[in-house]
């Protein structure tokens, strides 16, 4: 029996199966100012109504210089909360629980002029070392963005730690040379996510969903293991975890059948309390059926499956054919424009 069905405790709240749909942009349906130009509570809505257990919103900003694209959404002001509200009421109706993704990009955000870690050479960009007042301004952001949350009605937010974004930066050896209490050793390149899990905390109460993409950064996991646990006693809730900076050298035992950020959940997920979400080429049923199964992981994350197919999940219960995703290159196409994923152009013929 497949443990795809099962309900999952995540804080309080309960999610209605073991499938989450991870954070997938969609390029292109967003102004310069962080508002939907395509709805989102439709696209998200749809998800849920497939049967899905968790929908993360998409990476969304929480300062206009901390955009990783000319277009994305936004939630730096509390004009952005209704785009918000819709999307919740969207999901909820469909019993399923929503968070939304929190992002700065840090050298990677959209702009000549950028800030990290430390100063780096970025194409085309200059990147300088973030100074004390400039950190402190992004807690406040982070905290500010989370309350809006709340305030729309979601269950909770997911902060994001992962794919070389600002606090992936601040995590990795390889990226963070800094010689103040944000840097020097682990303890210090991983006191601004610490201290950003606190202070959401504080602000949003004890029942709101506090998840965290957590980007693996080290080969050997020793180090990602130990600040696994640190979010775990700080309150975050659910890991969601993927690639950081300098996780090239893992090496995955030849009986794992499936990916190296596959593999990367598993560990974490053997070594804390909260619940894991694995992601990466989970394109059938039957994989994430393996997957949780076997108790690789808490929760399995569709991503592009859940773009090709918003009844996946659905299907997936009812042991029903799923339409796979063609994984198209150089890059996914739904998330280009949401118009030419071969499954969308099939069903508009």
């Amino acid at each position: 029996m497949s443990k795809i069905s099962d309900p999952i405790k995540i804080n309080t709240k309960t999610a209605k199966s073991r499938i989450l749909m991870p954070a997938l942009v969609c390029f292109n349906w967003t102004d310069e100012n962080g508002f939907e130009t395509v709805s989102r509570s439709e696209h998200y809505g749809k998800r849920a109504a497939g049967g899905t257990g968790t929908i993360v919103v998409e990476a969304t900003a929480i300062s206009p210089t901390g955009k990783l694209a000319e277009k994305e959404l936004g939630l730096w002001s509390d004009d952005h909360i209704p785009q918000f509200e819709k999307i919740a009421k969207a999901c909820h109706k469909e019993g399923s629980l929503v968070v939304v993704q929190l992002v700065h990009a840090g050298m990677q955000a959209f702009g000549d002029k950028v800030f990290s870690a430390s100063a780096k050479d970025v194409k085309n960009k200059k990147c300088e070392e973030m100074r004390l007042e400039q950190i402190n301004k992004v807690i406040e952001d982070y905290v500010s963005a989370s309350i809006r949350a709340k305030k729309a009605g979601l269950d909770g937010i997911e902060i994001h730690g992962a794919h070389g974004y600002l606090l992936s930066q601040f995590t990795s050896k390889v990226t963070n040379k800094r010689n103040d209490e944000y840097g020097k050793d682990l303890d210090g390149r991983i006191k601004l996510p610490l201290e950003i899990v606190d202070k959401i905390r504080e602000a949003t109460g004890d029942d709101f969903i506090i998840g965290y993409r957590f980007g693996v950064n080290d080969p050997s996991f020793e180090e990602d293991i130990y600040f696994a646990k640190k979010l775990e006693s700080a309150g975050v809730d659910l890991l969601d975890v993927s690639a950081g900076i300098g996780y090239d050298g893992i090496e995955v035992p030849e009986t794992y059948n499936f990916s190296k950020i596959t593999y990367m959940g598993k560990v974490i997920h053997d070594n804390v309390n909260i619940p894991v979400a694995s992601v990466y080429g989970i394109r059938y049923p039957e994989q994430a059926a393996e997957l949780l199964n076997d108790n690789n992981t808490d929760i399995v994350a569709v991503g592009r499956g859940l773009l090709a197919d918003p009844e996946w999940t659905n299907k997936a219960l009812n042991n029903e054919k799923v339409n796979a995703c063609y994984y198209c290159e150089p890059w996914c196409k739904y998330g280009k424009d949401g118009n030419t994923c071969p499954w969308v152009l099939k069903k508009i013929k």
